[in-house]
């Protein structure tokens, strides 16, 4: 674990893997479908360190879920972004 590589952050307090040094697997509920999962220390060291995930979330859903969240928020984006355009045209 390398603490420089991790996102600033404006918290008082310090993450629990940050004060241990390590990661540790976290067995988790998929918040839409409730499937048992872990987010596993490897996960969680590319989500912190490479990815600049913010220091303070956890997963909430597993792999499946997570593509289906996605898909659902762009087609909102774009419903979105052609009503804006229909709106404008008028």
């Amino acid at each position: 674990m390398n603490p420089a590589l991790l996102r600033p952050t404006n918290s008082y307090s310090t993450p629990d893997f940050v004060e241990r040094e390590f990661y540790v697997d976290r067995p988790f509920l998929c918040k839409d479908c409730r499937k048992a999962e872990v987010w596993t220390a490897t996960q969680q060291k590319w989500w912190y360190e490479t990815a600049k995930g913010d220091v303070w979330t956890v997963a909430i859903r597993c792999r499946p879920c997570r593509r289906r969240e996605r898909v659902r928020k762009a087609q909102a984006r774009r419903f979105q972004r052609e009503g804006m355009a229909r709106k404008r045209a008028a």
